[in-house]
């Protein structure tokens, strides 16, 4: 039977990350987009390979590489164990948790454009399967107090670079990327 995500924001867990950049919303976007495979996950990446790795042993995708070929992410691509839910070039990408666990995961990068900035945030939504699903939520949090901003930043870090190859109009300000409160 076929899990509903339609309402993961109302998921009883979350937990996220965001950073601000000068960079353009596009160019976030492809970040974010080309995220898994090959290239990983951008940050802390020992950590994700832990967490693939536990789940390989307990007969699960987790250290499946692939990504959309030719084309951008779209609803049913897998990228990696994560198969994508949405993608809303250039505001929104929400991808299903594929791994083994006690519960429901979904991963969701936002972007928005505000003052003349990009804001990305990356909010990890968890409906828990009984009390081991709030248990294996629970383990997982000293990672995610951490990785989200770490992620988010990286990103941002990243578009920046790409935004610095580009032509760039006189007296524009510098490109950097800033951490922010997740709730800010």
């Amino acid at each position: 039977m076929a899990r509903d995500y339609s309402h993961y924001r109302s998921f009883k867990y979350k937990a996220g990350g965001a950073a601000r950049t000068r960079a353009p919303q596009d160019l976030v976007w492809e970040v974010v987009a080309g995220i898994g495979g090959e290239d990983r996950y951008y940050t802390m990446n020992y950590l994700w390979t832990v967490r693939e790795m536990m789940d390989a042993a307990v007969g699960g995708p987790g250290m499946r590489r692939t990504r959309p070929v030719g084309h951008e992410p779209r609803p049913g691509d897998h990228i990696d164990s994560w198969e994508v839910l949405v993608a809303d070039r250039p505001r929104r990408l929400a991808l299903i948790f594929g791994m083994k666990a006690p519960g429901r995961g979904v991963l969701e990068f936002d972007l928005a454009r505000l003052h003349g900035r990009t804001r990305l945030t990356a909010t990890a939504y968890w409906q828990p399967d009984g009390f081991s699903g709030l248990l294996y939520w629970r383990a997982m949090q000293p990672a995610h107090l951490v990785l989200f901003d770490r992620l988010t930043s990286e990103i941002c870090r990243r578009a920046e670079d790409r935004a610095r190859d580009l032509p760039q109009p006189a007296g524009a300000a510098p490109l950097t990327s800033m951490p922010e409160d997740a709730t800010g």
